[in-house]
């Protein structure tokens, strides 16, 4: 064998050990440092639900907002962090957090990757076309995907037919995750390659048990990326036009979320065709659970555009926003969930524990649920991809919706996520 394809394996091999690295969770270590941020008040566009035209007072304090932004930052050991707080009263306030002297310093404007938070995106284009009739959540993927040729009868030892729109929605579908060593191992033989849905189909392999269509009650929750795939599919088949222009016109561009986008699709098949400023992914290296971390940019695993990464996750997690935008986006979608009568304890299935500050979760129609430690209740998603991570959330009761979004792959992000729910909390006290 040559020395060269010796070196190419081992490359791979190094990749997917970083790729595979698994996010832990630690206790918040207090830290009094603050770098420099960039902040800024407002009121939310006139389309947006909030219609406070005088937001008054300010209920936060960017200053401290940035101050425990830096701690949750310091104390996870990640690289940057871009933050956008949402109140009731319509302010917006945004903070960064990096680390010093940073070159690839983050701010408040900059893209980034939101990973699994483009399935509330997905999710509600299924909502959408659910509430004009063109869809039904007992629509099973035999008829709308078997029988109309979008997918060969050869998958159905892996995708079983029976499958119900709401099962994808909820991840009650057992089928198994297409993010195996095998999928991981050819996307990284050719970064460039630009796949379709189909193909990301061909990895997923045998269930991860077996869907029971007679009582579908009693299919337990299996988060996986493969349903949201099957979703953009169904979506694509209703609406015959592409996934990206059922976003804008349903809610892009109505809600005026001129920062978001789709990656790995037409126009912006690469992340540099995605207009800026953005934000770069890193991935860590080293011994990961110490504060001697080194960075390495994940485009060195992935590309510069990292084209086959986006365009084969597609569906389950391909979308780019900035902070604002998504602090925006999940009010909006919490508040359509609830409008049409998708917020129910029977629609949301048990997950597993997150850490100490989190003491229940659960996903329903596109949406998870956590319960803070408070007794906090908060309505979202959560995202990871190479070199980055997303959590969205918005927590009702205080009318306040929350956008971490995080240029790093592998950190303890509940910890960011309780500090700055924690602040929140006790300036509205």
């Amino acid at each position: 064998m040559k020395s060269g394809h010796n070196k190419k394996n081992v490359a791979i091999a190094l990749a997917m050990s970083l790729l595979f690295a698994i996010n832990l969770n630690c206790k918040q270590i207090p830290n009094d440092s603050m770098l420099p941020f960039q902040e800024s008040n407002g009121e939310l566009p006139a389309d947006d639900p909030s219609e406070n035209d005088d937001p008054g007072q300010p209920l936060l304090d960017s200053e401290e907002l940035a101050t425990i932004l830096e701690q949750a930052r310091s104390s996870s050991v990640t690289k940057s962090i871009s933050l956008a707080v949402i109140t009731g009263d319509g302010a917006v306030y945004t903070a960064v957090a990096n680390q010093e002297g940073d070159p690839y310093a983050v701010t408040s404007d900059m893209h980034f990757s939101i990973a699994s938070c483009t399935k509330t995106f997905v999710a509600g284009c299924v909502l959408r076309l659910i509430e004009d009739g063109s869809l039904g959540l007992n629509d099973t993927l035999q008829t709308l995907l078997y029988d109309t040729g979008v997918l060969k009868d050869s998958f159905k030892e892996n995708i079983d037919p029976r499958i119900r729109v709401r099962d994808l929605l909820n991840h009650t579908t057992g089928l198994d995750d297409f993010l195996g060593n095998l999928y991981y191992y050819d996307l990284l033989l050719n970064v460039y390659a630009l796949w379709n849905p189909i193909m990301t189909l061909y990895y997923v392999d045998e269930p991860e048990y077996t869907y029971d269509a007679e009582h579908p009650e009693n299919n337990e929750c299996n988060y996986n990326n493969t349903d949201y795939i099957l979703l953009g599919l169904i979506i694509e088949r209703i609406t015959r036009d592409d996934i990206y222009e059922v976003m804008q016109e349903f809610f892009l561009d109505p809600l005026n979320l001129t920062n978001t986008f789709m990656a790995g699709v037409f126009p912006y098949w690469g992340l540099t065709w995605i207009p800026g400023p953005n934000a770069i992914g890193f991935e860590p290296t080293g011994d990961t659970s110490t504060w001697e971390k080194t960075w390495i940019k994940s485009s060195t695993i992935v590309d510069i555009d990292a084209i086959a990464l986006y365009s084969s996750t597609w569906t389950s997690g391909n979308m780019i926003s900035d902070s604002v935008d998504m602090a925006r986006w999940i009010r909006y979608y919490y508040r359509y969930q609830e409008e049409l009568g998708y917020i129910v304890d029977d629609a949301f299935n048990e997950a597993s524990e997150l850490s100490d500050f989190f003491s229940e979760r659960k996903f329903g129609y596109g949406i998870e649920y956590l319960k803070h430690e408070s007794g906090t209740e908060l309505w979202g998603h959560t995202g990871t991809i190479v070199g980055f991570n997303s959590m969205v959330f918005y927590m009702p009761e205080q009318d306040v919706s929350i956008a971490i979004l995080i240029n790093d792959h592998v950190i303890w992000r509940w910890g960011i996520l309780h500090v700055v729910v924690d602040y929140v909390l006790d300036k509205l006290q």
